[in-house]
């Protein structure tokens, strides 16, 4: 079924087959190892609930900062309980070495943020999980945990609320972006990241 399904899709997608040829290949590699995930990922009580999921929430403690954001994968379990995945490409061992202090790891946080913020979800049947699903590395796909996001999501919406009263009193707070991360921000210009001199 899902080799049917790609092969509909590349048929009545915009690319010619020639072009899409690497990443069937990949394809055809990745997906008996995805089946076999989900499998297990089924017989631990899991099941896929949703996915590309926009969220919004305003906490009072940001008010009137709204957060927003788009959720690739939420996954529900029998017993209750909720985990909120993201897909990755790259390196697994990279990934991990970054996620390794959990301060650090704020893409999850913010996501669980979202989750008790904004969707309401309190915990109180089973703690929120989170984690990154890696795609294309050897190993994948490989399940990546963040530990006690909910947590990690509190000190984040905190340290959020402490940056923008600062801010908010006049602050000026100093650019942090660094190297590939800051390609894909959306808010790159708040930091005038393309206006920085190459370092000497």
């Amino acid at each position: 079924l899902l080799d049917a399904a790609a092969a509909e899709q590349t048929a009545s997608g915009p690319f010619e087959p020639a072009e899409l040829l690497p990443f069937l290949a990949s394809f055809e590699a990745f997906a008996p190892a995805y089946l076999a995930w989900v499998r297990q990922a089924e017989a631990a009580g899991w099941r896929w609930q949703q996915g590309e999921v926009a969220l919004r929430a305003a906490p009072a403690a940001l008010a009137p900062t709204v957060l927003h954001g788009r959720i690739d994968r939420i996954d529900v379990h029998a017993a209750g309980g909720l985990r909120l995945l993201d897909y990755k490409t790259g390196s697994a061992a990279t990934l991990a070495a970054r996620m390794k202090p959990r301060s650090e790891d704020t893409q999850l946080a913010f996501y669980a943020a979202l989750m008790v913020e904004g969707a309401g979800y309190a915990g109180s049947v089973a703690p929120l999980q989170a984690a990154y699903l890696t795609l294309d590395d050897a190993g994948a796909p490989q399940l990546l945990a963040h530990e006690d996001v909910a947590s990690s999501a509190a000190t984040l919406v905190a340290g959020l609320s402490d940056e923008l009263t600062r801010l908010r009193a006049g602050a000026g707070l100093p650019a942090l972006g660094e190297g590939a991360t800051c390609d894909f921000c959306e808010a790159r210009g708040l930091c005038r990241r393309d206006d920085w001199g190459e370092p000497a």
